[in-house]
C-alpha cells in the first residue's frame, strides 16, 4: 500500500473492497433467459420490430460498461446472467436494474 507525505494510506484495503458479484444461479439464469425471450416474444408477434437501432443498442452498452454489476471480462450481468451484448440488441427488454 502506498502512502502519502503524511503517512495515510491512499489505497483501500482489501477487506474494504467488495468482492465481485458472482453470476446468478443456473435455475435463475434460465428463468431470466425465458422471461426475456417471452418479451421477444411477445413484440414479435405484436408486429413491432424485434431488434433495436444501433443507437439504441450502443447507449444500452455505454450504460452497461459503466454499471458494477457488468462483467467485462465476459460481457455478462452479474444481475440477471445475460449476455449483455446480445440482449442490449432485443427490442422491449430491460435491464435488470432498470437502468435501461
Amino acid at each position: 500500500m502506498s502512502n502519502d507525505p503524511f503517512g495515510v494510506c491512499l489505497e483501500p484495503k482489501c477487506e474494504d473492497v467488495e468482492p465481485p458479484k458472482e453470476l446468478p444461479s443456473f435455475t435463475d439464469m434460465a428463468k431470466n433467459f425465458t422471461n426475456t425471450m417471452k418479451d421477444v416474444a411477445m413484440n414479435a408477434f405484436s408486429g413491432k420490430g424485434v431488434m433495436t437501432d444501433e443507437q439504441t443498442y450502443d447507449s444500452r452498452m455505454s450504460i452497461c460498461s459503466t454499471c458494477p454489476s457488468f462483467k467485462l471480462d465476459v460481457k455478462r450481468c452479474a444481475e440477471c446472467g445475460c449476455f449483455m451484448e446480445v440482449k442490449a440488441r432485443f427490442a422491449n427488454v430491460s435491464c435488470p436494474i432498470n437502468k435501461w
